[in-house]
């Protein structure tokens, strides 16, 4: 049965890996192998995977950009997917309104978007993750968020059919969405019409203080905890006192504490205890709970 199902994959994705080390596919450079993956580059090779999963009752998971990501090590169990080729494109038409592709870059969405004079993604300039895995999670900063430009998303179903889910099917919320587990193929974006000066002006300021503030010379998976309603993550594990703190090869940042970085051969066990490590003297000082931001995948 093992070897019909890795024959039907590898039938529908002819780049079908088995056992692949997802430490190779995660900004934080931790976590096991996955049982199957796929880098998947069109819509035929989805809907053929799709078809194959549905008949099996093979779990999936969609990889992303892997950069707001803790994998265990001992890896994810059925098929990782991690979308390429036709689906980074990005389209542009007459009017304010773009096709942005699953696995489209988002800062690159935001820097192309500028230079034809489109305003309103301009925050999404430092955020190291893909249209698809930044709608899942709403993703953004305190200057604005992926869903506060989006229209629409298209999705492939259960049956292999592509539809469109409108604005008022989507339920937007903090670094959360109601599409979590949705097959994404990419979304609707309107944007306004500003000035490209000013819109490359805007990004230049973002990309300026994301580099002060933040450890971009290091592997890692961005905040590690959401901010708690009228405070900062990284001000309280700062006050709690562990900022700078280590477990093997893994420290919390001492520019940013509300970042983890791999510093030496981490394992995801060692981030793990860290993030365990700041909820509970968070906890202990200020009766806060810190949500994690990252997402958990794998056995763990």
């Amino acid at each position: 049965m093992i070897a019909s199902l890795a024959g039907a994959l590898q039938t529908a994705c002819p780049g079908l890996k088995t056992n692949e080390l997802l430490s190779r596919h995660t900004s934080l450079a931790v976590g096991g192998p996955a049982d199957y993956y796929a880098e998947v580059n069109s819509r035929e090779e989805l809907i053929a995977l799709r078809r194959v999963c549905q008949s099996s009752q093979l779990a999936v998971f969609f990889l992303g950009a892997g950069s707001n990501l803790l994998v265990s090590d001992r890896g994810i169990r059925g098929l990782v997917i991690h979308l390429q080729g036709d689906f980074r494109q990005i389209q542009f038409g007459q009017g304010p309104e773009i096709q942005a592709g699953a696995a489209a870059w988002m800062p690159t969405v935001a820097r192309q978007c500028a230079e034809h004079g489109l305003a309103g993604i301009e925050a999404l300039i430092g955020v190291p993750g893909t249209i698809g895995g930044g709608l899942v999670m709403n993703a953004g900063t305190r200057d604005g968020v992926l869903g506060d430009v989006v229209t629409a998303v298209d999705v492939l179903d259960a049956a292999g059919r592509v539809s469109r889910k409108a604005l008022d099917q989507i339920v937007f919320s903090y670094r959360r969405s109601n599409l979590e587990g949705e097959w994404i193929l990419g979304a609707t974006l309107r944007l306004k019409v500003d000035e490209r000066s000013h819109i490359m002006g805007r990004i230049d300021e973002y990309l300026k203080y994301r580099a002060r503030t933040q450890p971009l010379a290091t592997s890692n998976c961005g905040s590690v905890f959401k901010n708690p309603e009228g405070q900062a993550a990284a001000q309280l594990i700062e006050q709690a006192g562990l900022k700078g703190a280590a477990c093997g090869g893994a420290r919390i940042s001492e520019r940013h504490a509300n970042f983890i970085i791999n510093e030496k051969n981490a394992s995801a066990a060692d981030v793990r205890t860290l993030m365990r490590q700041a909820q509970q003297k968070v906890l202990e000082k200020f009766g806060v709970t810190l949500e994690p931001e990252v997402k958990l995948a794998g056995e763990w």
